[in-house]
Parts: structure tokens; sequence; C-alpha cells
């Protein structure tokens, strides 16, 4: 019995020896060892000693972080977009003898991710109605919803800067292209 058992642990030994697996490499050259990327070192939040080294990467939790900032910046977004919608924007034309209150529309995503802009309400002169061409009054009108269009945009872009300082340190802590990480 002790010769069977021998022989039985002589052949799975030669056996597991010879054989190849997925696990084994399929040519005789050595194993080299590959280096590991910052990632994969600092996967939980270390960081390298050295700040100078390039391509120095944020950990998980610096990622998990980043993420509960964009979060942050989007809930910001959100209350801004209300506040915006909410606002009544004038653009004039023809001296002022036309005017035209405009809205701002936030984005619908995904569906339409796109802001607008709407006309809400038109106010025209009487005195001018009376005297001015068909022509006139078109091309007044068209310059009037542009001019609320412009200042619209330049609101929404006054109340969009304070989430800029935010998105250039979400942005610079991802290593991003503009500019060196923001200092913590």
């Amino acid at each position: 019995m002790a010769t069977m058992t021998k022989l039985a642990c002589l052949a799975t030994l030669l056996l597991t020896a010879t054989s190849t697996t997925a696990f084994t490499a399929h040519s005789q050259q050595p194993l080299k060892i590959l280096s590991r990327s910052p990632t994969e070192l600092n996967l939980f939040g270390s960081k390298n000693k050295d700040a100078s080294s390039p391509g120095q990467q944020p950990g998980m939790m610096d990622q998990l972080a980043m993420f509960k900032k964009a979060q942050e910046i989007a809930s910001k977004k959100a209350e801004l977009d209300k506040e915006l919608s909410k606002e009544n924007i004038v653009g004039t034309a023809a001296d002022g003898k036309i005017s035209i209150t405009v809205q701002y529309v936030p984005p619908q995503l995904p569906m339409n991710p796109t802001p607008g802009y709407e006309a809400k309400a038109v106010d025209i002169d009487e005195e001018y109605l009376k005297e001015v061409s068909s022509e006139d009054l078109s091309a007044a009108l068209v310059e009037a919803i542009r001019d609320g269009e412009k200042n619209a945009m330049e609101k929404v872009a006054e109340k969009y800067k304070s989430l800029e300082e935010d998105m250039k340190g979400i942005l610079g802590g991802m290593g991003a292209a503009g500019g060196p990480p923001a200092a913590q």
C-alpha cells in the first residue's frame, strides 16, 4: 500500500510539474516583474512622499473626495439654475420703445442638455407702434430679443463664476491640463 501511495504522489507531482495551465509562463524566459502605477500603489489615498514626482495620481480617498466635491458643485448649479429661471431679464430696442422680458430655461438633462432663453413678455410703446413700418418693427423686435438673450447670457455667466473656482479645484486635483493641482 505504501508503494502505491508513493507512486500516486510521484505521478501527481510529475503531472503537475509538466502540465501547462493559464497560470504558467509559456516561454522558457524568466518572468519579468512589472512596475506598478502610482494609482495601484496609492489605491487608498497614501501618496508618494516626493510631491514633485511626475505622473503622481490621486489615491482612492482623494478620488472619493473629488466625487463628493463634484456632487456639491452639481447641487450648487441646480440652485443657481432655479434662481436664474425665476429672474426676468429685459432686452430693449428702438431707444427703449420696445422691451422684451426673457427668462433663462435651464438644461433638461438628458433629453435637452443645452440651456435656453424664452421670451415671456413684449412691451411696445403705442406711439411708436402707430408710426413705425412693419419692417422696422420686425427689425426692432429681433434686436430686442437678441439684447435680452445677451443680457441673460451675461447674467448666467456672472452667476456661474462662483462655480468656476470650485471646478478648477476639482480639475486641478486630477492633474488636468490647465494648471497645477490646487493647494489644499
